[in-house]
């Protein structure tokens, strides 16, 4: 996904290179922050990731099945060894809803350093738009963490400390699970439950990465000052055959376009309408919202009105917003020493 990035970014410097000069000028007038962003997604530093060593820092189990209904349906758990059963991270990966796995960038990259730094990781597989529409991926995520809290004896890491972690679609899934109760999007039984009946879904803390949490992107690429053209071209992954024939991905997951839907069919997948339904000043969740200023793919102000949400009904010492000047959508340098250790503090402050 990372090179594919790259290629659609390298085909928005090109167009933009492949105007007249006079355009090119204007252009550059018009859309500076446009500008800044291309450039900053070209040049964008990358954080080493060696894959290829063994982890001996603890346990690895690899391909647990969480349930029955789908072979995606699995997750990848690593358990350092500390002295007393560390608090677990839930990773939920992105890509748009119709590509990634459990092992896509982004995942390796904060199970690496959040499995050395003591927290259980959980990296979870979840069946794909092409696979099962809205909300099978939320029905899927939600069982995997019921899975892991009810087995949290035998792999040997604290149930009563959860927090869960999501990246652009991930971001989405992450922030549903985080703010929807047990009896909602319960329909997928996880393995065991026959046997262990019914386990919370519920996590303590929320981290989202740049998640895709709202349908409507155009008014805040204007506002932000990029134009429409260099959003198609930077996600042109996004397009064709990828579609099936819908005006964009989610529309596919959703399997109705979103131009074409009711005000009652938009809530259902909307987080929003959660959050007014379930939360409260009494809500014990945390949340930390990360997003870049140079994101080209999910408009950064969508991760500022979502903590605006959540800092109405859990405080502003509860949500936090992280706006990261320079970087670009799922970038490297969000996953950086400098801002994971800021997370692994919030963490371990609000994993009580």
């Amino acid at each position: 996904m990372r090179k594919q990035r790259r290629r659609t970014i390298l085909g928005c410097a090109a167009a933009l290179m492949g105007l007249p000069l006079a355009a090119a000028l204007t252009a550059s007038a018009l859309w500076p922050r446009a500008a800044n962003a291309v450039f900053r997604n070209l040049t964008a530093q990358t954080v080493p990731l060696d894959t290829d060593l063994p982890w001996t820092g603890g346990e690895t189990y690899r391909n647990i099945q969480y349930a029955e209904i789908s072979p995606s349906d699995y997750l990848d758990l690593y358990v350092p060894h500390t002295e007393e059963r560390p608090p677990l991270l839930v990773l939920i990966h992105g890509g748009g809803f119709v590509f990634g796995d459990s092992q896509n960038r982004q995942s390796q990259l904060m199970y690496s350093f959040f499995r050395d730094h003591g927290f259980a990781c959980a990296s979870v597989n979840y069946r794909l738009a092409q696979e099962a529409p809205f909300p099978g991926a939320v029905e899927d995520c939600k069982a995997a963490i019921r899975f892991l809290r009810a087995h949290a004896g035998e792999y040997g890491y604290d149930a009563g400390r959860i927090a869960m972690w999501g990246e652009s679609a991930g971001g989405y899934l992450a922030v549903m699970c985080a703010v929807t109760g047990d009896h909602e999007f319960n329909a997928l039984p996880f393995i065991g439950q026959d046997r262990l009946g019914d386990v919370s879904a519920k996590v303590d803390v929320l981290v989202d990465y740049y998640g895709a949490v709202e349908k409507d992107m155009e008014k805040d690429l204007a506002a932000i000052g990029v134009p429409k053209f260099i959003y198609q071209i930077a996600n042109s992954w996004g397009s064709g055959d990828v579609l099936h024939g819908y005006e964009n991905v989610e529309s596919f997951w959703l399997r109705k376009n979103v131009s074409e839907m009711t005000a009652e069919e938009l809530a259902y997948s909307d987080p929003y309408a959660y959050i007014n339904e379930n939360l409260s000043a009494d809500s014990d969740l945390s949340a930390w919202i990360v997003h870049g200023d140079c994101d080209l793919t999910v408009p950064y102000p969508q991760s500022g009105r979502l903590c605006r949400m959540l800092s109405e009904f859990l405080g502003t010492n509860r949500a936090v917003y992280r706006l990261i000047p320079g970087m670009g959508h799922a970038a490297d340098g969000l996953y950086a020493d400098k801002e994971l250790e800021q997370l692994e503090m919030f963490l371990t402050e609000h994993l009580l």
